[in-house]
């Protein structure tokens, strides 16, 4: 099983870049109760069947249950194969010639000077003079890039530690599969440069453990967001700097100003250009801070705790749908309606029809002949985007979505 599901480490592999990044995330998320969501029950779900593959050296689709326990939930596998065999395939052709380990805890307390820090990695490769780590990424939310990649650099080291009799390791070649986005990165680092990395984390990280273990509360300096670290913070609702920046940033944006002896609202369009970008940068932080305090909000009201003005209200009701469609069906047809009454048809979907003809590609072939796809809306992305930035010229401007598409 993942990491998330094993023992927890204090200075986890998967939350290194946010102890990393910002020391007190690691005392307020302590406050927290350790959670899952059925995407992370998915996920641990599809690491078990890829590593069940990996393992006997069988096809995913062989598994020999219909099911997958994870959470106490019960995953079907079928739907998971297509997705797992991408990981599974991956890792079989990184392994050719060498020596596959499959989900093994790997320490790296000894690097960073911490005691019972260690991740499970989902697949380490050991050859003569260097190793591969690659890590399955089931979800789809946010796409991830190997390189300088804290997690996987931590299970490196972890690699290195555990199995150094076994090599002269040169250099680590890291490699996410995100099999759901069709999404594979990969990165080697020399092991001098993962030995620099090393000294940063054991700053990085005695600093999380002494504001943790400190009877005085972070200060605001202590505090670092960013973007990549803030957004799977459990404490973002309470983190007090998060607050504070929106709290400057939002009040230098609503200030009024003064035009002759009239005092009025700031338009955007007369903002200028770098303290766009900068309100910009903050807007996402911003969001997930809004949903952070929903969420707090409805976790508390759950727990039968007392939030002063709110309180749990039934929802909207869901679409009405038969108890029994087979019973519906029949009492229909007893009401003599017609076939185009009682039923409405529609084509599959390009993406259904792939599912039932890819494993004949002629007749598929043929289909895909018949598929149109608009292009993608203009949106707005960091410069950092590794996709290619839109040139826009002022006769092109005026055919684009209108700014409300645009945000």
């Amino acid at each position: 099983m993942s990491e998330a599901h094993n023992a927890h480490a204090l200075l986890s592999a998967s939350g290194a870049h946010r102890w990393a990044t910002c020391a007190p995330s690691l005392r307020l998320e302590s406050a927290f109760p350790r959670s899952s969501s059925k995407y992370a029950s998915e996920g641990t779900a599809a690491h078990a069947l890829g590593s069940w593959a990996l393992e006997t050296g069988k096809h995913p689709s062989e598994y020999p249950e219909a099911t997958i326990e994870a959470d106490d939930i019960q995953f079907p596998v079928k739907p998971m194969v297509e997705h797992v065999v991408k990981y599974v395939d991956l890792v079989r052709e990184y392994a050719k010639g060498g020596n596959l380990l499959v989900e093994q805890r790997v320490s790296y307390a000894d690097w960073i000077g911490i005691p019972d820090s260690y991740g499970t990695s989902d697949s380490v490769i050991l050859f003569d003079d260097r190793c591969v780590v690659v890590d399955l990424k089931y979800g789809m939310g946010v796409r991830v890039d190997a390189e300088s990649n804290e997690q996987l650099m931590l299970y490196a080291l972890g690699a290195l530690y555990e199995y150094e009799m076994l090599g002269d390791f040169r250099s680590v070649t890291v490699v996410i599969c995100q099999p759901r986005l069709d999404h594979v990165s990969e990165w080697t680092v020399d092991v001098t440069s993962l030995k620099t990395f090393a000294l940063k984390m054991k700053a990085a990280g005695l600093k999380a453990i002494k504001l943790l273990e400190s009877k005085e509360e972070p200060q605001l300096a202590d505090f670092s967001p960013e973007d990549s670290a803030c957004r799977f913070c459990k404490a973002k609702a309470k983190c007090p700097a998060l607050l504070a920046e929106i709290e400057t940033e939002t009040r230098d944006f609503f200030a009024p100003i003064m035009v002759g002896e009239t005092e009025r609202q700031r338009l955007p369009a007369e903002i200028v250009e770098e303290d766009i970008s900068r309100y910009m940068s903050l807007v996402e932080r911003a969001e997930e801070w809004c949903k952070a305090v929903r969420a707090e909000v409805e976790r508390r009201l759950l727990a039968s705790q007392t939030v002063i003005g709110w309180k749990l209200v039934q929802g909207r009701r869901g679409p009405r749908a038969w108890s029994d469609e087979a019973a519906a069906e029949a009492a229909l047809k007893g009401f003599r309606l017609r076939q185009e009454e009682m039923y409405k048809m529609d084509i599959i979907s390009p993406t259904t029809a792939e599912k039932l003809l890819k494993d004949t590609p002629k007749r598929w072939a043929k289909m895909q002949a018949l598929i149109t796809q608009s292009d993608g809306k203009p949106s707005v992305a960091p410069a950092s985007d590794k996709r290619p930035a839109i040139q826009v010229s002022g006769d092109q401007f005026a055919a684009l979505a209108s700014t409300e598409d645009l945000v």
